[in-house]
């Protein structure tokens, strides 16, 4: 299904807090090598990095392992807890990715002709009109609830992400 959509060599750049909460939020979750299967099959594929945070615990080191064995370059920084100012809201996590996929995806320009972008943020429609004024096409993938409308008019394709799900979803614990 993907290559209609790309061509020439395609680079995945994979937000995975919107990847995973966008499949969290459709009850289904990924296999990583499946993904990573999937683009070298059906597209000529020249990498794949995955954007995650790091919680330094094992359970996530067994995960970074597989995805390094899946072929998967990954990219991490460590969660921040932020004590917000007002003791009611309490603490939240942050580990946003935005700025280094945006200056990857920009540094690597040269080596591909497709970008794949797996998130709906909308911090990411400077980078695709930047990329599209590059000649290059853009794909983004993210389900529809988690997708803003900058990104969809921007991109060069859209789509759902229910119709990766055959392709990518982990049916084993």
């Amino acid at each position: 299904m993907i290559s209609k959509y790309v061509k020439g060599k395609v680079y995945v750049f994979i937000d995975a807090a919107n990847l995973e909460n966008s499949v969290k939020s459709l009850g289904w979750w990924v296999d990583y090598k499946k993904l990573y299967s999937y683009f070298h099959q059906e597209t000529t594929l020249v990498g794949i990095r995955h954007y995650c945070p790091r919680f330094n615990d094992i359970s996530q080191d067994k995960f970074f392992t597989v995805l390094k064995r899946a072929g998967i370059c990954l990219i991490t920084k460590p969660l921040k807890i932020i004590t917000e100012a007002d003791e009611f809201k309490g603490k939240s996590r942050k580990a946003n990715f935005d700025v280094e996929i945006a200056a990857e995806a920009q540094e690597l320009v040269d080596e591909y002709d497709t970008c794949v972008l797996f998130s709906g943020d909308s911090d990411f429609d400077f980078l695709v009109k930047f990329l599209r004024k590059k000649g290059k096409r853009v794909v983004i993938i993210s389900s529809k609830h988690h997708i803003y409308r900058e990104l969809i008019a921007s991109c060069n394709k859209y789509i759902d992400l229910k119709k990766f799900r055959k392709f990518i979803e982990r049916t084993e614990k």
